[in-house]
């Protein structure tokens, strides 16, 4: 009984994409218990952190694009240190646009690596699960700017208006949640969010039936 658990933790581990799964699940388990902190913004800078080291593991594939993924990276991680060191205008824009222009790569490099599969394995189910997570937090970032542009976007009730407040509203959205504590005021906004609804309901859909047709042509095979 425990050999077969054991067997499917080590398969799970030894995926690629298991580290940026577990490192986006960190982030929702234990910002939370952190909240009442004064350090709370610098431990989720941290978190954040640790997610795009873990994007860079998993789509670092192809060797040629090794150093441009790290430097992104590198880019990404420093202008939001000194965002968090200098609280400037200039600090605050640069930060954000790095960390989304790193997280929108890491959203199309894994969607190119999931197209290429021909068969389901670990790797490919991670793959598919970070995939989804990192969309709600590539869009909670486009959320934070459109508010920045334009402030009053959102009708906020009990949520702070800091990076983990859109995070919750985003993955509200994604799932189609909808629980109304938030609100899109802006054109802008509800735009977005009519996207975002709509790419979380077409991924699942889609990822669903690519994984059922490769495991049908997997098991024809066999």
């Amino acid at each position: 009984m425990h050999q077969p658990i054991r067997s499917i933790i080590s398969i799970i581990l030894r995926a690629r994409f298991s580290y940026l799964f577990l490192t986006i699940i960190m982030l929702f388990t234990f910002r939370p218990l952190i909240e009442s902190l004064k350090a709370v913004t610098a431990a989720t800078n941290i978190f954040v952190w640790f997610i795009v080291v873990s994007c860079v593991w998993a789509v670092h594939e192809k060797r040629k694009r090794q150093w441009f993924v790290i430097s992104m990276a590198a880019t990404a991680i420093l202008l939001d240190l000194l965002d968090f060191l200098l609280r400037s205008t200039v600090t605050l824009w640069a930060s954000k646009i790095a960390m989304f222009a790193f997280l929108g790569y890491a959203v199309v490099s894994i969607l190119f690596y999931l197209a290429r599969q021909k068969e389901v394995t670990a790797d490919m189910l991670m793959a598919g699960a970070s995939e989804y997570m990192l969309i709600g937090i590539l869009w909670s970032w486009l959320y934070f700017l459109i508010e920045t542009v334009h402030p009053g976007s959102f009708s906020i009730a009990g949520t702070k208006t800091d990076q983990f407040g859109f995070l919750y509203f985003s993955f509200v959205t994604l799932t189609t949640t909808g629980y109304g504590d938030v609100l899109p005021l802006s054109v802008q906004v509800r735009s977005l969010a009519i996207l975002e609804q709509i790419t979380g309901q077409l991924f699942i859909a889609i990822t669903v039936a690519r994984l059922v047709s490769l495991y049908t042509v997997g098991g024809r095979k066999q």
